[in-house]
């Protein structure tokens, strides 16, 4: 017999609000999401985004962008939002960089 599902963790849901305010474009992309750990008031929680505009035109000819080996690139872009334990957003950061591989 199977164990029932996992449900999400509730900080994910947190994160989409944030990002459908700073970035809607970002909507459908995967969030992938890290717990720090550090000193009290420091961020609690790191979630990274990201999305490739255009496939077709890929400078790298890449095809799945899950599997895109470039560090850094101009097609890409990415979010990554640090959130403190209640779900506060600390920092935003807006680059081309991939955050998690």
């Amino acid at each position: 017999m199977a164990r029932p599902k996992r449900p999400p963790h509730p900080m994910l849901r947190v994160a989409r609000a944030h990002l459908n305010k700073l970035a809607p474009e970002l909507r459908n992309a995967r969030l992938r999401m890290r717990q720090l750990d550090g000193p009290p008031g420091s961020p609690r929680y790191a979630v990274s985004v990201d999305m490739c505009g255009d496939v077709a035109s890929c400078p790298y000819h890449v095809t799945d962008t899950e599997k895109c080996p470039i560090f850094a690139c101009s097609q890409r872009r990415a979010i990554r939002l640090l959130l403190s334990r209640e779900g506060e957003l600390l920092q935003v950061i807006n680059d081309d960089l991939r955050w998690e591989k």
